[in-house]
């Protein structure tokens, strides 16, 4: 069972991000992503969170919509309990909407969030339009969808993490990655990319073209 779950942060309805909405049984509106739903033709089927980052206007968008509501004072952010509300209606595998631009404390807990779950059993990726997260369990292998050309780079996030990438300009054979490392940092893909993590857990992430910065020349 799939769940998209919207979350907030900025999103981009392009082509390659509403191709992998297709199939979803269940739409999960953490608080403010909400607002998301329309731009990609999703019909909500919960709302959850503590409700102080979703306008009314919004709301009313959608009717009688199922909401779970927590309070603003709480130990989970408002993505890990719409998580937790889709893994009990069933859901083994979620996509996570938004979540990797704003805040940089908010982008790295998504992240952080996406990859706990995956290796706690739940298939989790993060995705916004522009940039993508997958995560990788100990053990698992992931042949991920880049173009050819396409940026991408790999984080450990155990203390070391053991990798073997094919399909790259810069091929690993299981190689060691520290945490406080850039070695992975800034490979590109060549044609198809198979990441495989032999030990320790690590994500891949599609960074998407450089920001415009204001100010910036040239």
């Amino acid at each position: 069972m799939k769940a998209v779950v919207l979350v907030g942060g900025a999103v981009v309805a392009t082509p390659s991000l509403r191709a992998r909405l297709v199939g979803c049984d269940l739409v999960v509106a953490a608080d403010g992503g909400l607002r998301h739903a329309d731009a990609l033709d999703l019909t909500p089927d919960l709302l959850v969170g503590d409700l102080d980052s979703v306008d009314a206007r919004t709301r009313a968008r959608y009717p009688g919509l199922a909401t779970e509501l927590h309070p603003t004072d709480k130990d989970a952010l408002d993505l890990e309990l719409a998580l937790d509300a889709a893994a009990s209606r069933g859901a083994t595998e979620a996509l996570i909407v938004g979540g990797l631009s704003g805040r940089l404390d908010q982008t790295l807990a998504t992240v952080a969030i996406a990859q706990a779950r995956r290796t706690d059993g739940m298939a989790v990726d993060a995705v916004d339009g522009v940039r993508s997260v997958w995560p990788l369990r100990p053990g698992e292998a992931r042949r991920l969808p880049l173009a050819a050309g396409t940026r991408f780079s790999l984080l450990a996030l155990d203390e070391v993490a053991v990798v073997s990438v094919a399909g790259a300009r810069y091929p690993l054979e299981r190689t060691t990655l520290a945490r406080a490392q850039g070695r992975g940092v800034s490979n590109t893909a060549l044609g198809a990319v198979v990441v495989t993590a032999h030990a320790g857990a690590l994500v891949v992430v599609e960074p998407g073209a450089d920001p415009v910065l204001d100010g910036a020349s040239g």
